[in-house]
């Protein structure tokens, strides 16, 4: 069986490629993407358009092999479909391309570069039917346009948004439980416009954010916070399944003070605003994030500790199967902001990065928490020929300097630059490991990847670090040939 959707009338369609999917043509919708790594601080309005690019989005249900071919305007000398760990290979015929998928997940189609790429989210057929059957609230969005506005959700509430569905708004919860937000629609964040007096998170150096929901809102609301596209602040029990998350402002989806989260197959595309982050979470614990494609104009995973909740560890988190495209930043991060006792027993797993800007696997420690047990294992990180340099913007009258630089591949850093709290505290990192990681590159000539380590002083060190089974296509690297740097201020270090 196979279901290919179909957006509203009112959704603009890519026109510069033509897709059909078991011989029958597929409507592209467009998406705007990043087109370069030019990144600055909030100038008091948004990223420039010349600094863009759209691209094509297919969207697909299937429990049988699905046969594509996308033909282009001209005729293409090359295309990748990622992750190229699963092998699939196109055949180039004069201007079109053709390839089989045999299994659901979410590919990018690359012709010449990563420029316009195609985006495919082939999805599993699920009615969600089951996610009814608990709750107490249930809201069905079907197929076709729904202007919803920031809605809250309260405990017991499903939200079923059908395929098709195209809803324009935000979702946001305070102090509920057991919610759960599934299907296969788009959720589209642009209507949430950022400004110079608004805040991208709730953010105050001295200020505990309450837990009783009526406080926390009318806090929200007096620090001017972004909606984003999901908020869940001081919630247990959220489920969100299958919803492609479009044009966040900022961070797409946040998750605050939360405990028991699972969050699966989640799409983020669409995301070239500043600060568009895929998925965040705030001092939260008991986490599963699993079998989602990130694309984001920032970090595409980041647990970070937020002032204000850091009476709260970031703890037993689990990352897996997921596909990741930064286009800026970090691809699996932890930090920046990292205000809690501690973090520790998270695990970063079976995890594609397909395109990388700053690190693929990144510690990046600026406050006082204590930092430990954190495992990166069997992650693919792909490297390219066509990789741009992520580059600064100091001057916004400057256009983008083309340039060549490759992402670090892992790294643990403690800072000392007074960042994200009012005191300059510090904290370590400790007993961390970075387990076979794949090196996949497109062509020769790639360098060997680099791993980065510092400290900053004797009392705040990085220590215990395991690096395990580092391999360039299928080569096991010596340490040597890892380029791995260090400060005085690491210890331990096991490199086998």
């Amino acid at each position: 069986m196979l279901i290919i959707h179909n957006p509203p009338q009112s959704e603009r369609l890519y026109r510069k490629c033509t897709v059909s999917v078991n011989g029958q043509i597929a409507p592209t919708p467009e998406v705007r993407v990043s087109a370069m790594p030019y990144n600055t601080a909030w100038p008091g309005y948004q990223r420039p358009l010349d600094q863009t690019e759209t691209a094509p989005l297919l969207m697909l249900e299937a429990d049988e092999d699905v046969r594509i071919t996308v033909t282009y305007k001209y005729a293409p000398s090359e295309v990748l479909i990622r992750p190229l760990i699963r092998g699939v290979d196109a055949t180039i015929k004069g201007n079109t391309a053709t390839f089989t998928l045999t299994c659901a997940g979410a590919y990018t189609v690359e012709a010449d570069g990563f420029h316009e790429a195609l985006h495919i989210f082939l999805n599993p057929i699920r009615n969600f039917k089951e996610r009814t059957s608990l709750a107490k609230t249930v809201l069905r969005y079907g197929a076709g346009v729904h202007n919803i506005g920031n809605v809250e959700l309260f405990s017991n509430t499903t939200v079923i948004i059908d395929r098709d569905a195209y809803l324009y708004g935000s979702f946001f919860a305070a102090g509920a439980n057991n919610i759960s937000i599934c299907g296969y629609g788009v959720i589209d964040g642009g209507g949430d416009i950022r400004g110079e007096d608004t805040r991208l998170i709730p953010h105050s150096y001295d200020f505990a954010w309450p837990s009783e929901r009526a406080e926390l809102i009318s806090a929200l609301e007096k620090y001017n916070v972004q909606k984003g596209i999901l908020r869940f602040y001081n919630c247990k029990g959220i489920r969100v399944e299958g919803v492609c998350l479009r044009d966040a402002s900022t961070f797409a989806a946040v998750m605050a003070n939360c405990t028991d989260i699972v969050l699966d197959n989640i799409k983020t595309v669409g995301m070239w605003k500043y600060n568009s982050d895929g998925i965040d979470l705030f001092n939260s614990s008991d986490a599963v994030i699993r079998n989602c494609f990130l694309r984001n104009f920032d970090d595409c995973i980041a647990l970070k500790g937020i002032c204000g909740w850091d009476y709260w560890n970031l703890e037993n988190i689990l990352v897996e199967k997921c596909v990741t495209w930064c286009d800026w930043g970090r691809n699996l991060e932890i930090g920046a902001e990292t205000n809690a006792p501690a973090y520790r027993n998270i695990i970063f797993r079976d995890c594609d990065c397909i395109h990388g800007s700053t690190i693929f696997c990144d510690i990046q420690h600026h406050n006082c928490a204590d930092i430990c047990n954190v495992t990166f294992e069997d992650i693919r990180c792909e490297y390219t020929k066509h990789q741009l340099g992520d580059v600064y913007q100091e001057d916004m009258n400057k256009p983008y300097p083309y340039t060549l630089k490759h992402p670090v591949l892992c790294g643990a850093f403690i800072y000392d630059m007074g960042l994200f709290s009012k005191n300059r505290h510090n904290g370590n990192i400790h007993d961390i490991t970075f387990r076979n990681i794949t090196v996949i590159h497109d062509s020769d000539g790639i360098p060997n990847p680099e791993i980065i380590l510092q400290g900053i002083s004797e009392e705040y060190k990085v220590r215990r670090v395991c690096i395990d089974n580092i391999n360039k296509n299928g080569k096991r690297l010596t340490a040597y040939e890892m380029k791995i740097s260090r400060n005085q201020f690491v210890d331990d270090v096991t490199v086998s």
